[in-house]
């Protein structure tokens, strides 16, 4: 059913209760189709359809020719609520080959009586759905779970290698259409500065790049500056560290910081290069700190996260330096760079002022690391 046959169907108008009022089946149904079309049409112009929630396909194992679809919840193109509460296997291996599709339907009972009842005691409709194989498309109403490109029959199926590159007897999940409400996340970043600086501008930076990701319909960032390291951290999500000199760290502000990177959370430390020259003294203290944390930052290759989501690099973007080649480097949940991207964030190189597209690309790895540690935080990757 289309949205413009729904309007079509507007009820316009709804049962007003009173005392007295004799309720005849035809009263009940007529009050109960008034909120299932309000319901129908909330859910057509509320979400859309496709997946609410869950609903996720993946292979057996051992792998076979079966798949599992997991719990989960989807609107079709009636604007009706499927829902998926147990796990459900689903037998692909009589299929033809082909790019199979994977559809799931709304389904609902004949009225019925419950346990063989007469009398005067009420029927039921009982919902529920299908789940089909076709090669090509139908016009019936449903919501696509997912494709398998087949070939052989006695081929096992399995979960893709790359989510967005799919190979044969694969499951490919690129085609699912996600229409859950869009919750805005809200990130909270904290700044310290382990050194005295004559100008705060990494925390100038830090804003500016909260504000521009804060554009972003997903996600909301705050940023507290003059943190204590030895407080609670388990609000933050991002913990950067900035300084110019060599500077000590209480145990007690090592420790913390070991269980705020343990318990998901990322720390970004970076000299300052505006105040404390190419090669800041702060370097060695940052080395001391980072091996007292038991971490071993590697340098951030291409493909990986954070040259990669949301925005590709082939090289880390270069930073406040311009003198050598930026260095980044990153290990389980602690990033190290030496491209000073704090001082890039409030518009400024060594050489001059920066450029519009230095700036645009120095956004841009900025919000790869704050996704980077938001999925850290919700347990998405360790990388």
């Amino acid at each position: 059913m289309t949205l413009l046959s729904l309007l079509r169907h507007n009820p316009g108008r709804r049962i007003s209760a009173f005392d007295g009022m004799a309720v005849t089946a035809d009263v009940w149904q007529e009050a109960h189709e008034y909120h299932r079309y309000q319901q129908q049409m909330l859910a057509l112009n509320g979400h859309g359809v496709g997946i609410l929630a869950g609903l996720e396909v993946i292979a057996s194992d051992p792998t076979s020719q079966t798949v599992y679809i997991l719990p989960g919840a989807a609107i079709d193109p009636s604007g009706h609520l499927i829902i998926v509460d147990q796990p459900a296997a689903y037998d692909l291996g009589q299929y033809r080959d082909g790019v199979l599709h994977l559809l799931l339907t709304y389904d609902e009972s004949r009225p019925q009586k419950q346990n063989g009842q007469h009398a005067d005691n009420p029927f039921f409709v009982y919902t529920g759905y299908n789940v089909e194989t076709v090669v090509d498309r139908t016009d019936t109403p449903q919501v696509e779970l997912a494709r398998i490109p087949r070939q052989g029959r006695d081929t096992p199926i399995t979960n893709a290698a790359d989510l967005y590159r799919p190979g044969l007897n694969q499951i490919d999940l690129r085609f699912r259409v996600d229409v859950a409400p869009l919750a805005r996340k809200t990130m909270l970043v904290g700044i310290a500065h382990l050194s005295k600086v004559d100008d705060p501008s990494h925390t100038r930076g830090l804003i500016h790049l909260a504000r521009s990701v804060s554009m972003q319909p997903e996600m909301r960032v705050l940023v507290n500056e003059g943190i204590d390291l030895r407080g609670d951290l388990g609000d933050y999500t991002l913990l950067c560290l900035v300084a110019k000199e060599t500077f000590d760290l209480e145990v007690a502000a090592v420790n913390n910081i070991y269980d705020f990177v343990r318990k998901g959370g990322t720390l970004f430390v970076e000299g300052c290069h505006r105040e404390g020259g190419s090669n800041p003294r702060a370097n060695d203290s940052f080395a001391n700190l980072i091996s007292a944390l038991g971490s071993r930052p590697q340098v951030v290759k291409r493909h990986t996260s954070l040259l990669s989501d949301p925005f590709f690099f082939a090289r880390p973007p270069d930073g406040y330096e311009s003198q050598g080649a930026p260095d980044l480097r990153a290990d389980g949940g602690v990033v190290i760079s030496t491209c000073d991207y704090g001082c890039l964030w409030q518009g400024e190189r060594r050489s001059a002022a920066a450029a519009r597209e230095e700036i645009r690309s120095g956004m841009e790895w900025g919000h790869n690391l704050l996704l980077y540690a938001w999925q850290r935080r919700q347990g998405g990757s360790s990388a």
